[in-house]
């Protein structure tokens, strides 16, 4: 993590100025009335009484700020024509009640009068059809005259704001697609990405740096393209290569960072002084790149703004998977760790305020759901709330929903929940916003070639790599053991030291570089547990002649001799799960003992030994090895020759959760807090936050997921302060503003605390 106070603060000036304060913004989406975000309504006779009765309540809450939203096509009617009165009464109101404000954005409602100036500018389909505008997608920005206009309209947006002294950051990009929040379901092909001409050539320049000649293009592709000039971006998928698909959505994946960098310099010219922050609408974790009409990549998104982050709402349509404890705390660790790659602190730009619709379809947020959606971001070092939204939407197919206010205008009880978490982060600022995580030993690889593949071997959705990658996670969130997500990228960075521990549940393509890196970790003493078909092709897509490949059979002891693969492989379904025996005991992994039962899923690889130092650990039920275990060097290699990860995570085997978890147990990982009795598998859910200049002063938070009241004997390693005898401090209730009775030892600190069902309890922890 970097040093500057960027790196641990979420909004305040850019510039290093003493008197401007740290700030961590605790916030609500407010656009003045009842309108929709994003739509704005300009303000009439009778909406200031109105807006200021809003923004009171907001205050009186316990929020800190407001975000508003510029929204292009009401605040720029005609070219050139500009008009912000609903935002200028906004802020004028925000200051005098002391409220801060962040300014969304927002390009995609593009103006209509866009369509006459540049009738070329609209999107177009995989299949050749224009996309009509109806207000949103609005019109491509690889169209020049489109672009120009946006960054005029961006300029003078920044140049009319960035004095008031109310702003404290921008929020550039409301989640990232590339084609935002419209269905074209009455186009024959889908429309998921630009094929016009102007995002062609982009493309083709793209590629032209990649490969720097035509003949290196037609070799990779196995073309005969005879100019750049007639090179098109690939539409379908090809039995001839999957390199062409690899990188369109490689392209694609780098222009939305790219789109993003220019959002963020445009506004940074004129405004040099304020955050750039920007949001996606999930964590990568749960896309790939071509779901959602083209996902970002978190890691390639978090390098270009100061502030990166997500939405979150956990019960958007009723999903009861979603509002799974270890599935919120598998997708914050994962944008957490983004972010923290490039040393920058994360934030949650949409936060569920109210009831999630869908249409007819709703799902009830309690203020209980609002307490722990508030607290868990915080409890993973997020700098910053914004809650979507103070009314709820009154139009549109999410009418009646997300709200924090009840219909009337008045505060929910969901409201009041998150408005008093509100105050006492505001309270202790400074607190919060100097602590971060602890240091987590394990690491959960994140591979998205991986991820690209699988979309290019016509599988329709992101099921099993999404699962695998929350299986590993789950096995290890349930003990409270932290966990990192770590990039490939990473990887070949030379990350991996940092570890103990590395997963690497579905990495079914892979590189050299990171191959050899991988190598080393083993080598040099780290653990690395990999599944089905590791490293089968390269980031190409090209299939080697060895599987696991790039050197990786000799690290792991072993080669696949043959594979079988399950029918419908991306769908859980317990009668196709494949049963395995372990049938050694490992040395230094004692707790894997000879018969237990694994169960496997959709690949059966046959595993050969081909090392001496390797042993056979488990079988499938014909007797040919599943699970082979290779002393490398000072480490240990296991190759699983299935997916032991997603059938963990879809049908929660116990035996695949405790095989999982005990490797990183067996190689050392420290716990930072441990809970009895044991037996909760998540449902009391601990972590901790260590103060970056004190780390004897910590915030601990308490969570209990279960349906009724708990009483829970929490001991926490704390950082060795005493040599010579006990170590002496205090625990702190932040919320009753009291100390609360503990043990303490030289390095530990014990108490016993009673949880009613769903309550959240947060506490400071001083050692002396």
């Amino acid at each position: 993590m970097a040093s500057s106070r960027l790196s641990l603060n979420l909004f305040q000036l850019r510039r290093e100025v003493d008197e401007v304060p740290s700030y961590l913004p605790m916030a609500v989406w407010y656009g003045g009335g009842k309108t929709r975000a994003t739509m704005i309504k300009h303000p009439q006779a009778g909406d200031e009484k109105e807006w200021r009765r809003d923004l009171r309540r907001i205050k009186e809450c316990g929020f800190n700020t407001v975000k508003t939203w510029v929204d292009w096509a009401a605040s720029e009617p005609a070219p050139g024509q500009y008009c912000y009165r609903a935002q200028d009464l906004i802020m004028e109101i925000c200051q005098e009640l002391g409220l801060k404000v962040i300014i969304q954005l927002y390009l995609d409602s593009a103006p209509d009068w866009l369509s006459n100036l540049y009738p070329d500018s609209r999107y177009i389909s995989a299949g050749g059809d224009p996309i009509v505008s109806q207000g949103s997608p609005g019109f491509c920005y690889d169209h020049p005259g489109v672009r120009g206009k946006a960054e005029t309209f961006m300029q003078e947006t920044a140049g009319h704001f960035r004095d008031r002294k109310e702003l404290i950051g921008w929020d550039l990009w409301s989640e990232p697609h590339i084609v935002q929040w419209a269905y074209f379901d009455y186009l024959p092909q889908p429309a998921v990405f630009c094929y016009c001409h102007y995002t062609t050539q982009r493309f083709r320049d793209w590629l032209r740096a990649r490969y720097g000649s035509i003949e290196a293009l037609n070799s990779a592709w196995y073309r005969t393209f005879s100019s750049w000039d007639v090179v098109d971006a690939p539409r379908f998928i090809s039995l001839m290569t999957y390199t062409d698909a690899f990188d369109w959505q490689e392209f694609i994946m780098d222009k939305l960072a790219e789109d993003l960098r220019w959002r963020a310099e445009t506004v940074r010219q004129i405004d040099p002084w304020h955050v750039v922050a920007s949001h996606s609408d999930i964590p990568c974790l749960m896309t790939l790149p071509r779901a959602n009409q083209g996902a970002p990549d978190d890691w390639r998104m978090a390098k270009v703004v100061d502030i990166w982050g997500t939405s979150f709402y956990p019960k958007h349509v009723g999903a009861k998977e979603t509002n799974d404890p270890a599935l919120r705390s598998a997708e914050l660790s994962q944008i957490r760790s983004s972010c923290a790659a490039v040393g920058k602190p994360y934030w949650l730009g949409e936060l569920q305020g109210g009831h999630g619709y869908v249409g007819m379809f709703a799902a009830e947020a309690t203020a209980q759901d609002e307490s722990e959606w508030t607290w868990q971001p915080i409890s993973h070092g997020a700098k910053g709330l914004c809650y979507y939204a103070w009314h709820p939407m009154n139009r549109g197919y999410e009418s009646a929903g997300f709200g924090l206010a009840n219909l009337d205008g008045t505060p929910s009880e969901r409201a009041l929940v998150a408005g008093a978490a509100a105050k006492i982060v505001t309270a202790n600022m400074d607190l919060f916003l100097e602590a971060e995580p602890v240091a987590a030993e394990t690491a959960i690889l994140y591979n998205v070639n991986a991820n690209v593949m699988w979309t290019n071997m016509r599988e329709k959705s992101s099921y099993l790599p999404s699962r695998s990658l929350l299986g590993a996670y789950r096995s290890l969130f349930e003990e409270n053991i932290p966990a990192d997500y770590l990039h490939l990228e990473e990887i070949e960075a030379g990350q991996l030291c940092k570890y103990k521990v590395l997963y690497m549940p579905f990495s079914l393509t892979f590189t050299a570089k990171a191959a050899a890196a991988v190598g080393q970790f083993v080598h040099s003493g780290g653990t690395v547990i990999a599944e089905a078909r590791t490293a089968w092709n390269d980031e190409h897509g090209v299939c080697g002649e060895i599987i696991p490949g790039f050197g990786l059979s000799e690290v792991f002891g072993c080669r696949e001799v043959g594979v079988y693969s399950t029918p419908q492989i991306n769908m859980a379904h317990e009668e196709q799960v494949i049963p395995i025996t372990v049938t050694e005991n490992f040395n230094g992994f004692s707790w894997l003992q000879s018969g237990a039962q694994l169960a496997g899923y959709g690949v059966r690889q046959t595993l050969e030994v081909t090392s001496p130092s390797a042993v056979v650990l488990a079988k499938f039920n014909d007797g040919r090895p599943a699970i082979v275990g290779n002393r490398y060097g000072k480490g240990v290699a296991i190759l699983v020759g299935t997916f032991l990860s997603f059938t963990a995570e879809t049908l929660r085997v116990r035996h695949n959760l405790n095989f999982l978890k005990e490797f990183a147990l067996g190689a050392g990982v420290r716990r930072p807090v441990r809970v009895e009795p044991e037996e909760h598998h998540g449902m009391i859910e601990v972590r901790l936050l260590r103060t970056v200049s004190s780390p004897a002063s910590s915030l601990i938070f308490l969570f209990n997921h279960y349906a009724e009241e708990r009483e829970v004997r929490v001991t926490v390693k704390l950082e060795r302060t005493r040599v010579d005898g006990d170590t002496r401090g205090q625990l702190y209730d932040l919320a009753a503003e009291n100390g609360v009775p503990a043990d303490w030892g030289k390095d530990y600190l014990r108490f016993t605390r009673r949880l009613k069902s769903g309550e959240v309890w947060v506490a400071r922890i001083v050692a002396d």
